[in-house]
């Protein structure tokens, strides 16, 4: 669990924030070093008191599209190490900033149309234009020092208004950083925003699966739903989130929904309010709330473990957002 995002180029920055929303963990553990491929555990894992902080943390900062520490790109700026706080609605912001100019309807689309250009550093990234995708191929693409993408991305079913727009995105990319295992993103996403020009705005994104090969290191977002609702005049967000996670390092699959939407204030990279359910096997659960924000007195998180599923607390964790990232 070790990546942020994205690189300049905006279509390849659109995969690799995704890829943050797969690689966000906290709570603890390194991935090993190895080859993409190892197979993510999808049996339902039982919450204990020894996993409680680990699961807790993935999952909720799985769910707030933070990232965790690691070779860190944020808007092309590579920051080796990562911060000490992360960033939070990751994907959310970038591809409403970013990826909102791609997905409007664009005249320039023609069939048939293919170019190849060269990377600033080195590589190639190859464009195919149809009338309704863009398909673009990345051969040892590198923007900036010490990383490089290979693979595919597509756009298709673009759609846009004056106050929506939407698109499926489909991507297969490796990214390789000088010094870190080799990082193999795959999945499907849908990505949608409404409410363009008005007092707020909604960014959903939604899919069957994303999958996130690190070292040995395997992560898996299935079934997700994932909606940030902005409102324009404060910047302050409210999200409402329902996925699936499962990891190696977790060892198993857990589901996770929003029991009180989260609430963050403009300026705060964490929310202030809300909270969080997390269902394993045999009926074991935990509740993560939010006390406050970074900025918040301790403690900021409660985690709460319910491990033989008699709707009885057996633990209580009292956590800062740090503890868990």
């Amino acid at each position: 669990m070790r990546v942020d995002l994205v690189s300049a180029v905006r279509l390849l920055a659109a995969s690799m924030v995704v890829a943050a929303l797969a690689s966000c963990g906290g709570g603890g553990g390194g991935s090993g070093s190895g080859s993409a491929g190892t197979p993510v555990p999808t049996a339902t894992l039982a919450l204990t008191s020894s996993n409680a902080q680990n699961v807790a943390g993935d999952a909720t900062v799985a769910g707030i599209q933070a990232a965790d520490k690691g070779p860190t790109i944020v808007f092309g700026v590579q920051l080796q190490g990562g911060s000490a706080l992360p960033r939070s609605h990751v994907l959310s912001r970038f591809l409403e900033r970013q990826i909102g100019q791609v997905l409007q309807p664009r005249p320039a689309l023609l069939a048939g149309i293919v170019t190849t250009t060269n990377c600033q550093v080195s590589g190639t990234r190859t464009e195919d234009q149809s009338a309704g995708s863009i398909v673009r191929t990345f051969n040892a693409c590198s923007d900036f020092a010490n990383e490089s993408v290979s693979g595919s991305v597509v756009i298709s079913g673009i759609s846009g208004t004056a106050s929506s727009f939407s698109a499926s995105i489909s991507t297969n990319l490796t990214f390789s950083f000088t010094g870190f295992a080799d990082l193999t993103f795959t999945g499907n996403f849908a990505f949608s925003e409404t409410g363009l020009g008005g007092t707020s705005s909604t960014i959903t994104i939604s899919g069957a699966q994303l999958v996130l090969y690190e070292g040995t290191n395997t992560e898996q977002l299935g079934s997700f739903t994932l909606t940030t609702t902005t409102d324009t005049s404060t910047l302050g967000t409210t999200d409402t989130l329902t996925f699936s996670y499962a990891s190696t390092e977790i060892g198993g699959s857990v589901l996770v929904t929003t029991l009180t939407p989260f609430q963050t204030n403009p300026g705060s990279e964490f929310p202030h309010a809300g909270a969080l359910q997390i269902v394993g096997a045999n009926g074991s659960s935990i509740k993560v709330t939010i006390n406050g924000d970074e900025f918040g007195a301790t403690p900021q998180l409660t985690i709460q473990l319910d491990a033989d599923g008699n709707g009885v607390f057996e633990l209580t964790l009292n956590k800062n957002w740090a503890d868990i990232t």
